[in-house]
C-alpha cells in the first residue's frame, strides 16, 4: 500500500488540522477546558505554560514561535531520541551526519556542514544550561516537556543561537508519594524497561525523585562483509533529583542525569560516484572508479594498475603485484567500485556490505542547579550552575563499500573518533516587574567555559600499498562572558505591550594542537606561517525589539526583530595555517542573523468548537553563513575548511494548531514552507573559488496531519487511537549543486499509528506504536564528500517497526 501525501494536500489539510504533533492534542484538550461557551476568556490556567522568555508565560500569549511537546505525549508516541522530533515539532529537521548517532538540529535554514568545526545553529538546554554543541541531551524518560524555540536567540539564553534552541525539562520531585514503571517489547529484539519514584522527604521543604531506564534493540541493517548486523544499540541513564526549600523564600533544584551509550550506527550507503575531474586542480581530486577498477576485465586490471603506478610514482610491476594481491581476496568485489555502487542501489539500504568498524560509545554526566531567592512580591534573583562532562568513542563508515577508502578504523580495531567536552557554566538574573504591573525586566550575567580534546584515527585509500593513516590530535576551548537585559512594558489594560532587549557577548575561542597530530612537527616548533597556539576573541552585540497585542481574549498578535550570532573559531581537523579560509588559514568569523517574524495566536471556539491555531510569518538575512569546502593544492592535498559565505536570505510561513469538533475526536496538523538561498558571489576558500548555491538541510515543504480519537469502554477504561502523516520535499546535505549526485534526500511520507488502552482510575495503560507503518525507504543525512574523494552517502530512516509497551503508575 503506497501513501500520497504531498505538499497540496498538506496545504489543503492545514486548513483544517493544524497542529504539528500529538502533542497539540492536549493543546486542544487545555483549550476546551479554558474556553467558556460565552468566549468570556480563551486563557485559564490550564493552557500550557513555557519559559521561552526565561520566566513562566502562557503558550498562546507567548511572542515567539514556540512548540512544546509534554513528557506525557514523548512517551505515548515512544519517541526515544532526537532523531524522532523530526515528525514531531513542525520546521524541525534533525540531520545525521558522519553516522546515524550523530545529530544536529536545522530550522529555518540555520544548520550545520559535516567537518565544518562550528557550533549548530540550534543549541540544546538541559533545564536551562546550555549542553554542548551536536546532538540533545540525554534518554527520553521523566522529561516535563520538550519546547523547541525558532529564530534567533541571542538575548536571554546562555548561548546565542542564530537559529533556534531546543529546551529539554525534567520532570521534577512533588510533594507526594508516586511513581511509575514500564516495560517494552518489540520487532529487532526491541526491548526497554523504566521506572520512577517520588518521594517527599520533609513536608513539602525536601523532595526527591529519581527515574532510570534500560533499552537495548538489534540492529536494522544486515553486513554481508562479515554477516553481521549494523546498529545494534544498548542504552541505560539514571536521574535523582533534589528540590529543597530554604524558608519561604529561597527554592533550590538539584539535577544529576547519568546516560550511557554503546553499539552500533545506521551505516551510509553509497548513492553517488563523482566522475573524474578533467580539469587538474579541481574536485574531486582523487580519480578511485580508476583506482579501484576491479580486475572483472583486463581492461579494467589494466586500468587500476596504471592508475596506482601514476597516482603514486610506484614502478608498473610493485603496482601490478600489489593491485592483483588486493583483489585476489574475495571480499573485494572484482567488478569494482562501479559494481559496489550497482550492487548497492539493486540491495537497498537495509543490507550493505562494508569492512569498517562501526561502533560508539558514549557516556554523560549532566549537573544542573538553579537556586531562586524571593526578594518580595515583585523581585526575584535566580542562579543558574551546570556542569557537563560528554565523552564518545566513535568508529564509522565514510564510503559505505567493502574497500577502505575512508574511514576510522577496520573491524577488530581500536581506532576511532576520542572526544570529551568539558563546560562549566554560572547564570545570575534578576528577574522583576516594577509596583504597577505594567513593567517586566529581566537582567543578568552569563559566564561559560568548555574544553573538547578530541584525537581521531583516520584511514584512507587502502589501495595505496596499504593506505594512509593521518590523525588529528586537538584541544579547542571556548570562555564565554556576557551581559544581558530584557524587559516588556504594558501600556495599561489596553492589551498592547512592547518588548526591548539587548545583550553583549564576549567569545575567547582557542585552538591547541597535540603532540599527536598529523601537522605537529617533532620538534615542537611550528613552521613559518603556522601555528600551535592560536586564539581570537569575538565580541558582539545582540538584540531584540517587539510588539505584542492582545486584540481579542481568544486573539494575540505579535511582531519581532532580533539579531544574534554564531561565534568564529578555528577547524579543528585542518592543518593549524594562521589566518582564515579564504587565505588558506584554518580561522572562520562569526556569523550574523538578523530576523523579522509576524505572528498570530488564537484560543478560543469556532461554531462552538475549541480551535488552537497558530500563524508565523518570517524574513532573515544571514552574513557569514559558515559552511564547508573542499579544496587541494599540491602541498596538502585535498582538505575540508570553513568558510564564510557573504550572504543568504530565508523567508517562510509556519502554520499550526488543533480543532475539537467533538469531545471524542481532536484532528490537528501542521504546513511549513521555507524559501532560502545564498547570494551567487564566489567564495574564495584556500584561494579556491567556489558558489554555495543551496541551503541543505532545509525541504521547501514540511508538514504533519494527525488524528485523536478517545473511546469510552466502561467505566475509567478508555481506548485512544492516534494516526499522523509527515510529508516532506526533497532536501540536500551539501550547500553547493555541483555535488548534488548522492546529497539529494528525495520527498517522503512516514505514516505512524498507536492504539492505547488507558484505566484512568488505578493508573495503568498498555500501548501499542507502529512507526512507518508503509515500509518507506527514506534517507536521514549522510555525508557529502564527493568533491574531497568522489563518495556520496546517505543515511537510511529506520525502517517499520513496531513495540508493546505497558506501564502503571502508583
Amino acid at each position: 500500500m503506497k501513501v500520497k501525501f504531498d505538499a497540496a494536500i498538506l496545504a489543503g489539510a492545514s486548513l483544517m488540522a493544524f497542529t504539528a504533533s500529538p502533542a497539540f492534542a492536549q493543546v486542544a484538550a487545555d483549550n476546551q477546558a479554558a474556553v467558556s461557551p460565552d468566549r468570556q476568556t480563551a486563557m485559564s490556567s490550564s493552557d500550557i505554560v513555557v519559559t521561552a522568555q526565561r520566566r513562566d508565560t502562557l503558550l498562546s500569549r507567548t511572542p515567539v514561535t514556540v512548540n512544546v511537546v509534554s513528557g506525557e505525549q514523548l512517551a505515548k508516541a515512544q519517541v526515544n531520541s532526537e532523531a524522532d522530533l523530526r515528525v514531531t515539532v513542525p520546521g524541525l529537521s534533525v540531520r545525521a551526519g558522519t553516522s546515524s548517532d550523530q545529530l544536529n538540529y536545522s530550522m529555518r535554514g540555520n544548520s550545520q556542514d559535516a567537518f565544518s568545526g562550528t557550533r549548530p545553529g540550534v543549541l540544546p538546554y538541559f533545564n536551562e544550561v546550555q549542553i554542548g554543541g551536536s546532538g540533545g541531551s540525554s534518554a527520553f524518560y521523566d522529561l516535563a516537556s520538550v519546547q523547541v524555540l525558532k529564530g534567533p536567540q541571542g538575548t536571554l539564553f546562555g548561548r546565542s543561537a542564530t537559529g533556534g534552541a531546543v529546551l529539554f525539562s525534567t520532570a521534577k520531585p512533588v510533594d507526594q508519594f508516586e511513581g511509575y514503571a514500564s516495560a517494552l517489547v518489540g520487532n529487532y529484539a526491541a526491548r526497554k524497561g523504566e521506572a520512577m519514584l517520588n518521594v517527599p522527604l520533609s513536608d513539602e521543604d525536601l523532595m526527591f525523585r529519581i527515574a532510570g531506564f534500560w533499552s537495548k534493540r538489534h540492529g536494522y541493517q544486515h553486513n554481508l562483509y562479515d554477516d553481521s548486523r549494523e546498529g545494534d544499540m544498548e542504552r541505560y541513564g539514571f536521574r535523582p533529583s533534589l528540590t529543597a526549600e530554604f524558608g519561604p523564600n529561597v527554592h533550590n533544584e538539584l539535577v544529576i542525569d547519568y546516560y550511557h551509550a554503546k553499539g552500533g550506527s545506521m551505516i551510509g550507503v553509497i548513492t553517488g560516484l563523482l566522475p573524474p575531474s578533467a580539469t587538474p586542480g579541481t574536485p574531486p581530486f582523487v580519480p578511485l572508479q580508476y583506482l579501484y577498477a576491479g580486475n572483472a576485465t583486463p581492461e579494467a586490471r589494466a586500468t587500476g594498475i596504471a592508475t596506482l603506478a601514476a597516482f603514486t610514482g610506484a614502478p608498473a610491476a610493485a603496482a601490478a603485484g600489489f593491485y592483483d594481491a588486493y583483489f585476489a581476496d574475495p571480499r573485494h568485489p572484482s567488478t569494482g567500485l562501479l559494481g559496489v555502487v550497482a550492487d548497492q542501489k539493486t540491495r537497498g539500504p537495509y543490507v550493505v556490505d562494508t569492512n569498517a568498524r562501526n561502533y560508539y560509545r558514549a557516556s554523560n554526566a549532566i549537573v544542573t542547579n538553579a537556586t531562586t531567592i524571593d526578594l518580595g512580591d515583585t523581585l526575584k534573583i535566580k542562579n543558574i550552575l551546570g556542569y557537563t562532562s560528554l565523552s564518545s568513542l566513535t568508529s564509522f563508515e565514510s564510503d559505505g563499500t567493502p574497500f577502505d577508502i575512508s574511514g576510522t578504523g577496520l573491524k577488530g580495531s581500536n581506532d576511532g573518533y576520542r572526544e570529551k567536552t568539558e563546560q562549566f557554566s554560572n547564570e545570575l538574573q534578576l528577574i522583576g516587574t516594577n509596583i504597577g504591573g505594567n513593567l517586566d525586566f529581566i537582567v543578568g550575567y552569563y559566564f561559560s567555559k568548555e574544553k573538547l580534546t578530541s584525537v581521531r584515527d583516520n584511514r584512507f585509500f587502502d589501495i595505496f600499498f596499504g593506505g594512509q593513516t593521518p590523525n588529528d590530535a586537538f584541544i579547542l576551548r571556548n570562555t564565554t562572558n556576557a551581559g544581558f537585559g530584557q524587559t516588556t512594558y504594558r501600556f495599561g489594560d489596553s492589551g498592547f505591550s512592547l518588548t526591548a532587549g539587548v545583550r553583549y557577548t564576549s567569545e575567547k575561542v582557542q585552538k591547541v594542537l597535540l603532540p599527536g597530530d598529523n601537522s605537529y612537527d617533532p620538534s615542537g616548533i611550528a613552521p613559518p606561517g603556522f601555528d600551535y597556539n592560536q586564539s581570537r576573541t569575538f565580541n558582539r552585540i545582540s538584540w531584540q525589539f517587539g510588539a505584542q497585542y492582545q486584540a481579542t481574549p481568544e486573539l494575540f498578535l505579535y511582531a519581532v526583530t532580533r539579531r544574534a550570532y554564531k561565534s568564529g573559531g578555528f577547524v579543528g581537523n585542518s592543518a593549524p595555517k594562521v589566518g582564515y579560509a579564504d587565505v588558506s588559514g584554518d580561522a572562520f568569523r562569526a556569523e550574523r542573523v538578523t530576523d523579522v517574524e509576524g505572528g498570530a495566536k488564537f484560543a478560543g471556539r469556532v461554531a462552538d468548537m475549541p480551535l488552537s491555531l497558530n500563524l508565523a510569518l518570517y524574513h532573515q538575512w544571514i552574513v557569514d553563513s559558515q559552511r564547508t569546502a573542499y579544496t587541494f593544492s599540491a602541498a596538502d592535498g585535498p582538505a575540508a575548511v570553513t568558510v564564510n559565505v557573504p550572504g543568504g536570505r530565508a523567508y517562510g510561513l509556519e502554520l499550526d494548531g488543533s480543532l475539537r469538533p467533538a469531545s471524542w475526536l481532536t484532528v490537528g496538523g501542521n504546513f511549513n514552507y521555507i524559501h532560502s538561498h545564498f547570494l551567487s558571489k564566489p567564495v574564495s576558500a584556500n584561494g579556491q573559488l567556489q558558489v554555495f548555491d543551496q541551503v541543505p538541510d532545509t525541504p521547501r515543504y514540511t508538514g504533519i496531519a494527525y488524528a485523536d480519537i478517545t473511546v469510552p469502554v466502561s467505566g475509567d477504561l478508555e481506548v485512544q487511537l492516534h494516526g499522523d502523516v509527515y510529508a516532506q520535499t526533497k532536501a540536500y546535505t551539501f550547500p553547493r549543486s555541483t555535488n548534488n549526485l548522492g546529497t539529494t534526500i528525495d520527498s517522503y511520507e512516514i505514516a505512524n499509528f498507536r492504539i492505547g488502552l488507558n484505566n484512568t482510575e488505578n493508573g495503568w495503560s498498555l500501548t501499542a506504536n507502529l512507526k512507518n507503518a508503509f515500509k518507506k525507504v527514506y534517507y536521514v543525512g549522510g555525508l557529502p564528500t564527493g568533491e574531497l574523494y568522489q563518495i556520496n552517502t546517505l543515511i537510511p530512516g529506520e525502517p517499520r517497526t513496531f513495540t508493546v509497551e505497558g506501564r502503571i503508575k502508583f
